[in-house]
Parts: structure tokens; sequence; C-alpha cells
């Protein structure tokens, strides 16, 4: 499993997914009776590749703006609730109108089994209130069922194509996970604060996702309660 995670090193990503799920693979096995449990997972312990990049861009403004005109009816739906909610796309496309109560979103995120409970912003709820419910999921297809990541995806690459600025393709679905963050940073919001919101575990994660404009964030605060502080001393 080791060499196989190596060979895989050019593209680290995959390379870990591979340990992951060769690791549930060996914990069933081990259930089963394919492997004893004193010989342990073999797959257990192999040190995964760590990301090499501050992972998704973020949508720059004028892409966003493109996009938001552009936009099918669907892809545009889409897009307001990874803004709006800072979830991945998987937990967007799970929605159901019944977790949108008294303007909150009460969800399980799907890879993490987190439960949060998200205010919605006013973006968010204006924009919903346009948006006529065929379905028990927010995003559906033309027969009010759910729809799956894989049409989702087609169709925000497509609404990209077809947009004029050449760089449109560059950025992902995901990366208004990014999007939400910085706003939430840009905001005021603190570590906690933003993960209250977006669900992620810890800082280092939150660093790759606010990246700068966290720093900045947070040194603009830091300078601006020791300037109080000289200002309080002055005045003694």
């Amino acid at each position: 499993m080791y060499e196989l995670h190596q060979a895989n090193a050019a593209r680290w990503r995959q390379a870990n997914y591979l340990v992951q799920v060769m690791i549930v693979l060996m914990n069933h096995a081990r259930l089963i009776g394919f492997l004893r449990k004193e010989h342990g997972n073999p797959a257990k312990g192999i040190p995964l590749f760590k990301q090499q990049s501050e992972g998704w861009e973020p949508w720059p403004d004028d892409i966003r703006a493109e996009f938001e005109a552009t936009a099918t009816p669907r892809a545009r739906l889409v897009y307001e609730l990874c803004i709006g909610t800072g979830q991945r796309i998987g937990d967007v496309l799970s929605i159901r109108w019944s977790h949108l109560q008294n303007g909150a979103y009460d969800c399980t995120q799907g890879k993490t089994d987190k439960e949060l409970w998200i205010p919605l912003t006013d973006r968010l709820k204006a924009y919903l209130a346009t948006v006529e419910k065929t379905g028990l999921t927010v995003v559906t297809d033309t027969s009010g069922r759910p729809v799956r990541y894989r049409t989702v995806a087609e169709e925000m690459r497509k609404v990209k194509g077809k947009m004029e600025h050449p760089e449109a393709s560059k950025y992902v679905t995901h990366g208004l996970r990014k999007n939400a963050t910085i706003e939430l940073y840009r905001a005021g919001c603190d570590d906690e604060m933003v993960k209250a919101v977006t669900g992620h575990s810890g800082v280092e994660m939150l660093k790759k996702y606010g990246g700068k404009v966290r720093q900045r964030e947070l040194a603009t605060r830091a300078q601006e309660a020791r300037n109080k502080m000289e200002q309080n001393r002055s005045g003694t």
C-alpha cells in the first residue's frame, strides 16, 4: 500500500484517497474474518501527503458578476446556496426545504457528520423567496427530483464555458466555499465564528481557506487594539 501511495505522489489527492479507502476496506476485512485482528490494519499509519497549495481559488469579483448575469436558473441557485451557506457542493445539493426553518439552515454535514445551525444571509433569503418549490430538495431536476452532482457540475462548466472572461473555466464550484470564508473574515468574524458557519474542523484548514485575508484581518484588529491602548495611556 505504501508503494502505491508513493507511486501516485504527483496526484496527492488521489494518493491520499487510495490510502483512506484501503483503511476502510481493511477494517471491513477484519470484521468479516478475512484478516486476523492481531495483524492490525496494513493501510493504517501511512503518512498522507500534505496539500501543496492553498486549495481551490476563490472566484474574483469580475467572474462572479458575469456568472450571476449569465447563469441558468439552477446554476445561479447552486451558486447562491454555496455563497450563502459556505457549505460543500454535496451538502448544498442535499438541502431540503424542510431544512430551512425560521430563517436558518439546520443540517448535518455529509463529510464530517457535524451538526450545524446556520442563519441565512439576507441575500440568500431574498433569493430563495424567488425560487419555486418543485420538490423536497431546493435544487431539483425538471421533474422536481433531487439532482446529481455530475449533472450540476456539467451545467456549471457549460455556463463558465460561455462566459467572455478568458479564465472563467479555471474557477470551480468548491472555490465558492472559500469565497464565503473570506467574506466572513472581512466582516470581522474570528476563527470560531467562521467555523460555526462553514463547519471547518480546525484553524489549519481555515488558514488554507482564509489565506492572506485572514492574516490581514487579524493583524488589523490586533493593531487597532494597540492603538486604543496607546490612546488610553496618553489620556491618563
